[in-house]
């Protein structure tokens, strides 16, 4: 039965999937309204700080997902319910999520959609997702600590689930009271708030949303004190480095809870990235891995189930490379980011401006795929990792993943140059079995009279390329970084299979004009006729030297529909074994395979 909001002067004591809209996009509003407040509140480790960006962006992803979800039903004639868009709420969120606190508010978000009806979203609606947000936050968080946006949570549910009202007015009423309450407790709660004599910048936020709520359903907009720092952010972020500089009861550290959108003690980078083709068993099993190499470990899903789920991964570390690598044979990793906590906006540490920080993998200053380390004179030294590789998926696998791409075109004319335009002070150059040895000598030269500090890498395929980014660490120096590196390609076993031009005799037999050849290296290992049984027989050829992970980039020849049933075959057969697919794009090989 069909359950009708009701109105009590005008305002909705219950809301619908388009109630629910408006209260996103009024959130949306309010956060940027009061961006500056909450960066200027976030005074810790350095006071150009990004929690109202981090959180405004957040909110965004949310809404735009949730959004194409009522213009998709819409258009098939449906009319969205308030649980379909509540949880694509939750779903743009997971997926947009940007900083420590735009992890914990994707939950808060996830939480509307679990406990939503299909219809409205009524009281205790509200009070059972506030609720189930104080779960999974807790969770999800390696060290939860009081004074933070956990505080501020955790005392708006219990204030709603005090409440004996039923009209969803009242009982958001008192969450947002209780939040703000708890909001102002923040200051004596954590040393480092109480030193620059600030409210927590993530528990603000929060109560920007819960506001946002109370003002849908009434009209009106609670009246808050003037939350501001009683000094100039760079006189409040001294008092804090003098005391010790960190936001640690006993120096423990409070990021992690989404207090400071900067570094805890000993940890310079924020590394997100997402994880699917998992599970939670193997989300708790990286949240647990995270635990040892960092601080601020937020591990955290979008509630969606098999190859649909998503998680969201953040973590405050110095090891950038084993922070990526350690989520490798648990799912597929993709849209890393990496922000050096301590020059967030990429000027040398100058802290001029505050923003949306956030780059791709191995950009630690918004520098797209560039890594900075102090140079002879203390200015900036950029390195950066550029992969030959063609237009198209694998370019923007490689690019996701912080890589600076070039096509090789037909015969690898231009590469030379287009290396060349990278602006880097030291280049890592992934061939990918792209080029020839007389392109690569030609490449060669032209760096060492261009660039002076350059590795050409010797990866002989894509999949030895991907498993040499996957290593890369900023934080070493060149020649390091690049043994790392060349050391995870060479353990990395590859294979493409190719369709053979004419008959021809090969090692493994007589081949036909368009048959699939598996080569191994150099060497065609077998022939067969489908594509399905061809990608599955090669994998098996390759397993039977061990392996742990494999690696399958599919080709155009491969609709979703074959890619899967690769995916299943290969998951059924080797269940100790972790199989991953990408999709590759046109190419001269109709598909790769890597095993580490």
């Amino acid at each position: 039965m069909t359950q009708e909001s009701t109105h009590v002067e005008d305002r909705p004591s219950t809301l619908d999937a388009h109630g629910l809209l408006i209260w996103a996009r009024r959130s949306v509003e309010m956060l940027a309204l009061h961006r500056e407040e909450i960066n200027a509140l976030n005074v810790f480790p350095v006071p150009d700080s990004d929690t109202g960006t981090n959180l405004l962006y957040t909110m965004r992803a949310a809404v735009d997902r949730a959004e194409g979800e009522d213009a998709w039903i819409a258009e098939g004639g449906g009319t969205a319910g308030a649980r379909e868009i509540a949880v694509a709420l939750g779903h743009g969120a997971v997926h947009g999520a940007r900083g420590n606190s735009g992890v914990i508010l994707s939950q808060v978000l996830r939480a509307v959609g679990e406990a939503a009806t299909f219809t409205v979203v009524d009281a205790s609606t509200y009070r059972r997702a506030l609720r189930t947000a104080v779960t999974l936050v807790d969770h999800a968080l390696s060290d939860p600590l009081e004074g933070t946006i956990v505080t501020v949570l955790r005392e708006a549910a219990s204030a709603a689930a005090r409440s004996s009202a039923t009209s969803l007015v009242e009982v958001a009423r008192a969450a947002a009271d209780a939040g703000a309450e708890a909001l102002g407790r923040t200051t004596t709660q954590l040393p480092a708030l109480r030193r620059a004599g600030v409210v927590d910048a993530g528990g603000r936020g929060l109560l920007v949303l819960l506001d946002a709520m109370v003002e849908v359903l009434t009209g009106q907009t609670p009246e808050r004190p003037e939350y501001v720092t009683p000094s100039e952010p760079a006189t409040a972020a001294a008092a804090v480095a003098a005391s010790g500089g960190d936001g640690r009861p006993g120096g423990a550290g409070a990021e992690g809870t989404c207090d400071a959108e900067g570094a805890g003690r000993g940890t310079r980078y924020e590394v997100m990235y997402s994880l699917t083709h998992s599970d939670d068993a193997r989300a708790d099993e990286l949240r647990s891995a995270l635990r040892m190499l960092g601080d601020s470990v937020v591990v955290v899903g979008d509630g969606g189930s098999d190859v649909n789920a998503r998680w969201a991964v953040h973590v405050h570390t110095d090891d950038i490379g084993s922070a990526i690598e350690t989520a490798l044979p648990l799912g597929r990793v993709t849209e890393i980011r990496v922000t050096d906590m301590l020059d967030p906006t990429g000027d040398g540490g100058r802290g001029d401006s505050a923003g949306d920080t956030a780059g791709t993998a191995g950009d630690t200053a918004g520098t797209g795929g560039a890594a900075r380390r102090g140079g002879p004179g203390g200015e900036p030294v950029v390195r950066r990792v550029v992969a030959v590789v063609p237009d198209g998926p694998l370019a923007e696998l490689f690019a996701g993943a912080g890589a600076a791409t070039v096509d090789p075109g037909e015969d690898g004319e231009g590469v030379v140059d287009a290396v060349l335009a990278v602006e880097a002070d030291e280049l890592l150059v992934l061939p990918n079995g792209e080029l020839s040895r007389d392109r690569i000598s030609a490449l060669d030269a032209a760096l060492r009279d261009a660039v002076g500090h350059a590795l050409i890498l010797p990866t002989g395929s894509v999949v030895q390329g991907l498993a040499a980014l996957a290593v890369h660490d900023p934080t070493t120096t060149l020649s390091l970084d690049g043994f790392s590196m060349a050391d995870a390609a060479a353990g990395t076993r590859h294979a493409h299979l190719v369709r053979a031009e004419q008959d021809a005799l090969t090692l493994v037999g007589r081949c036909a004009a368009g048959d699939l050849l598996g080569v191994v290296g150099h060497d065609v290992a077998l022939i067969e006729t489908d594509a399905v049984e061809a990608v599955c027989a090669l994998v098996d050829r390759m397993l039977s030297a061990g392996g742990e992970l494999v690696t399958v980039l599919f080709g155009d020849e491969y609709d979703e529909a074959a890619t899967e049933s690769v995916l299943s075959r290969l998951r059924s057969a080797h269940p100790d074994i972790e199989v991953v697919g990408y999709a590759a794009g046109p190419g001269r090989a109709l598909a790769h395979v890597g095993v580490e």
